[in-house]
Formats: C-alpha cells, structure tokens, sequence
C-alpha cells in the first residue's frame, strides 16, 4: 500500500456541506473516470472548525491510497496529461480554492493501542 494525502481549501461561498457533497459526490468520482490507474480507496476527513466564522487553512485532508508507489506514480502521470489536467482544475474550481491544494506522498507509520472497527 502506499498513500497521497491532499490538504485543501474550500471556496468561501460554499457551505461545508455543499463542499462535502460535491467533493464526496461528483469530483472523486470524476477523477475516477478519467484516469485508467487512479486510487484504490479515496478517504476524506473534513475539518471541524471549532467556529465557523474564522476557519483555519484547511477544510478537508484527503488521503488516496494504491496498491504500490508504481500506481501511485502512473496516477501522477496520468494526471499531468493536458486533457486530463484541465477537467481536473475545471472541476476542482467549482468547490475549492485550487491554489490552495498541497499533496504530499507520504510514508505511514501506525501504533494500535485498541483495534477499531472500520478504522483503518
């Protein structure tokens, strides 16, 4: 397994939950079908903002998993494509600030203290 996370903003005329839906609902199923390797698993973790009137940064951490670097990496190219770069930032456009997206490939390290259900 190997993981990208994503951070990103959300435009500031979206509500969090029409940034959620559209987010959750159309843009990862998109990107979905625009790339012939694309993630295996796409999970999103929304930001709670102890106030709504001054959020932070950040409004969603996304972290994208694939079986292995080398999926991870034909992802990436395939995400340079021209056609495929331009439906990605249309898109994107419609419920964050693209600007503000940062992606990292990241290593994971993890220390169980209980097992979890579905937390994984």
């Amino acid at each position: 397994m190997f993981k990208v996370m994503l951070l990103a903003k959300k435009r500031p005329d979206l509500s969090a939950e029409a940034f959620r839906d559209y987010y959750s609902n159309h843009h990862v199923h998109l990107m979905n079908r625009l790339l012939e390797h694309g993630a295996a698993v796409h999970r999103r973790n929304f930001v709670i903002h102890p106030d709504p009137a001054t959020p932070g940064e950040v409004d969603v951490i996304s972290e994208v998993f694939y079986e292995d670097r080398s999926v991870a990496e034909a992802t990436m190219r395939e995400l340079a494509d021209p056609e495929v770069h331009r439906q990605r930032i249309e898109d994107e456009q419609r419920f964050l600030i693209p600007e503000s997206v940062r992606v990292f490939m990241v290593e994971t390290d993890e220390t169980v203290f209980r097992p979890m259900d579905g937390c994984r």
